[in-house]
């Protein structure tokens, strides 16, 4: 207990706790012990309400490394292996009405299935940058999954097709001149996209999975993880290094692809994908849904990863943990860095940009619960990180790091809110790092452009209710990039940003049946 309360009192540190006191106790069961008895329940303002036990959707983004902040994974199997949630977690209001609930699992008798979200958020600089200002962005995704194997007898079938909608300012550039610090729900554009339409076809006693159609390989197919969405700004859904070395579609958008999933036990795995590099799905409402970019004559190469890995969770284990390498190659036309098509510095001289084609990135990533209140809860504090490499070609960025700590269940009494901490560093291409040098100096300074660029956020989630979490944060940046200005400004030193993050879950937050789904 006196390890516990020292973690409160660093927590309350952080400076969050000013702004959730009044919170933490608003609503709580007044007496925990007597919970701790009481299955299959949440609370609201004290009273007991009753969830539906066969409701435990299982992998709605990535493979639970801590069960879903609002709750969506239903209940936990309490086992002699791994561990299951010993508290409940107290909730302001709840969303869930029998009517819907009862329709959700007459749709899921038959085989359909329906999931979705809404995130909506609001990010101010408040110091550094260029300008002191706010950006707005929401982010709407409703998805419908069919389960063939209820509807037509194919066994191991599935589709999914999903679409998403966002508006908005998502990027805030402009306010704190970093051109890779954004809003999490950004996408390239605004307008209504397709996020995935696929057939998921399961084979050989849940040894090998074929995904194909048109799908994203960031939401959480290669180097994701379920932690890495918990953060409101620059890292959702992988590293940013992924994104920016590579050439495959944005968060928000798809291209047709085939992935290839085996399983040679419950906790490893091997798969590799192929993914259509297409620069229309970067225009808006894909050019017209579904327009051109639906055919492969706008392909511009391919975008290759490949990953293996190990890792486990509540089920099996009390102390989850997961581990992978990955390798990525893109055959995509780019831009270089630096030159013009007469190898002179396109930033002195102007003309027109050389292109080049061909990239390879390698990856890994380690996450691991470290220590408990209790061995058997699933309560902990979560050590994370991620290191992507540029091994050939030119990528803007030549290395990239991510590390993180992540504080699941802070509260005994709030068992479902947490507490994130996480850095990510950019160690830029020399070749942009001379291209940025070379433009202040064409601009009458001499100032140098700092070849790293590091990002931090601390946040904390507050589960207000089934399927509701809201997450104010803090971000500040050192050495923001200005890659993304027309006009470089020197003395460009750091950014500090402040907002909120409200995210609801349908499923968990109107208590409806999810399909389950493998991707590792």
């Amino acid at each position: 207990m006196k390890r516990e309360k020292s973690r409160k009192n660093i927590i309350f540190s952080f400076g969050f706790a000013f702004l959730l006191t009044p919170i933490f106790g608003y609503g709580s069961p007044k007496n925990i012990a007597k919970v701790d008895q009481e299955k299959d329940s949440y609370f609201v303002q004290g009273t007991r309400h009753y969830y539906d036990t066969a409701h435990a959707p299982t992998q709605p983004g990535v493979p639970n490394f801590v069960p879903a902040p609002n709750g969506g994974d239903g209940p936990i199997e309490n086992n002699t292996k791994g561990a299951h949630s010993l508290s409940q977690q107290p909730y302001l209001f709840s969303l869930q009405f029998k009517p819907i609930e009862k329709a959700g699992k007459k749709l899921s008798d038959y085989g359909i299935y329906f999931n979705g979200w809404n995130i909506s958020q609001l990010n101010s600089n408040i110091g550094g940058g260029y300008k002191r200002g706010s950006a707005y962005t929401n982010w709407a995704l409703i998805g419908l999954n069919l389960d063939m194997e209820k509807i037509s007898h194919i066994h191991g079938g599935q589709i999914h097709f999903i679409i998403d909608d966002v508006a908005g300012q998502g990027r805030s550039w402009e306010y704190n001149a970093s051109d890779w610090s954004w809003l999490n729900t950004w996408g390239n554009h605004d307008g209504l996209q397709v996020r995935e339409f696929t057939w998921d076809q399961e084979l050989f006693n849940k040894h090998l999975f074929i995904l194909a159609g048109r799908s994203n390989p960031k939401g959480g197919e290669f180097e994701g993880s379920e932690l890495y969405c918990q953060f409101a700004t620059f890292l959702c859904s992988s590293p940013t290094t992924f994104t920016i070395d590579g050439s495959s579609p944005s968060f928000t958008v798809s291209s047709w692809s085939t992935r290839v999933l085996i399983k040679p036990t419950k906790s490893t795995y091997i798969k590799g994908g192929i993914w259509e590099v297409e620069p229309w799905v970067r225009m808006k409402n894909h050019n017209g849904w579904p327009g051109p970019d639906w055919g492969f004559d706008k392909a511009e190469g391919i975008f290759v990863p490949v990953e293996l890995g190990y890792h486990t969770d509540f089920t099996t284990d009390k102390y989850p943990r997961a581990y992978s390498l990955g390798f990525t190659y893109d055959t995509s036309i780019y831009n270089d860095p630096l030159y013009n098509t007469n190898h002179q510095v396109y930033a002195e001289n102007g003309g027109k940009i050389q292109q080049r084609r061909g990239r390879t990135t390698m990856y890994v990533q380690a996450q691991q619960m470290v220590w408990k209140p209790d061995r058997n809860d699933t309560r902990g504090l979560i050590v994370f990180g991620a290191a992507n490499f540029l091994t050939s070609g030119d990528g803007s960025v030549r290395n990239g790091f991510v590390a993180g700590l992540f504080d699941w269940g802070p509260f005994r009494s709030r068992p479902r809110d947490y507490v994130g901490l996480v850095f990510q560093s950019y160690l830029w291409n020399r070749k942009i790092v001379h291209s940025m040098n070379a433009a202040l100096q064409a601009e009458g300074f001499h100032n140098q452009w700092n070849s790293t660029e590091t990002m931090m956020e601390l946040n904390y989630g507050l589960n207000i209710a089934p399927g509701i979490m809201a997450t104010p944060y803090f971000e500040y940046i050192w050495n923001p990039d200005q890659l993304a200005s027309s006009l470089v400004l020197p003395n460009v030193k750091y950014a500090a940003q402040v907002g909120l993050l409200v995210n609801f879950e349908i499923n968990p937050g109107l208590n409806l049946p999810e399909l389950h789904r493998y991707r590792k």
